[in-house]
């Protein structure tokens, strides 16, 4: 679920649109999604229902799609805030997640409550910020040992 190659840090992308549009197409090459444009429409479908900002300058988009090979967890950190919703929320941390339809019920609420968890804790929030990709691994590897399989 957690894999280096989905993990991104100091992007230059300035919107949601981008950062979806590049995490989807990453997910895509290695591996994790069938079609990148249909899961997008899903990622965009769920983002015009209701922000996905969480608050503490996160994102978590997420959609319902039968697109997914494999459930993933992608992690966008920007070199700037960006403008996430029209409710002028800030987001300098995007976890993006893939979870395959047929399992979407129960994994993927409980992928949403351990990061959401994870999210309280400081250091966890001040890792993710400042730390280098091995910091942010291991700190991902911690959330996804909590989470278990599918």
């Amino acid at each position: 679920m957690i894999d280096e190659g989905l993990i991104v840090l100091d992007s230059a992308l300035t919107n949601k649109k981008s950062i979806i549009h590049y995490l989807s197409e990453k997910a895509k090459e290695l591996g994790y999604l069938k079609n990148s444009a249909n899961y997008i429409k899903a990622v965009n479908k769920r983002e015009e229902e209701f922000s996905t900002a969480i608050g503490y300058d996160v994102s978590i988009p997420h959609g319902k799609s039968k697109e997914v090979i494999n459930p993933f967890i992608c992690f966008l950190r920007t070199n700037q805030p960006i403008q996430w919703d029209t409710n002028g929320n800030p987001v300098e941390l995007v976890f993006m997640l893939g979870i395959p339809e047929e399992n979407k019920t129960t994994f993927h609420l409980k992928v949403l409550a351990e990061i959401s968890k994870k999210l309280l804790d400081e250091g966890f929030r001040n890792d993710l910020l400042t730390g280098s990709k091995e910091s942010i691994l291991d700190s991902l590897y911690q959330v996804e040992e909590k989470i278990g399989g599918i």
